[in-house]
């Protein structure tokens, strides 16, 4: 009996190290798919921002420029084709 419980005693440590390389490793894979996510939602957040300044640029520009640009820039709006929606804030994995 007592050399059945030595034995026992002896495997737990390795069993312990087993499993808490499993744990660091779950661990890690975790922080890499968080700062995959960050970074996904940071290029999204920095995409849309560059796209409302031009466009607030834009209107800037056409303000500035005085009442007959103003009035023209809102009929070329009307005539353009709507832009597709943005994409790329989907955090779906393939």
């Amino acid at each position: 009996m007592i050399g059945v419980q030595l034995l026992k005693q002896a495997k737990a440590p390795e069993a312990v190290k087993s499993f808490a390389q499993k744990a660091r490793s779950g661990l890690d894979k975790a922080g890499e798919e968080l700062r995959e996510a960050t970074v996904s939602g940071l290029s999204a957040v920095e995409k849309s921002s560059a796209a409302l300044r031009t466009k607030l640029s834009g209107e800037s520009a056409a303000q500035e420029a005085g009442p007959a640009a103003a009035d023209a820039a809102p009929a070329a709006t009307a005539t353009a084709s709507p832009q597709p929606p943005d994409e790329t804030a989907t955090n779906e994995k393939a």
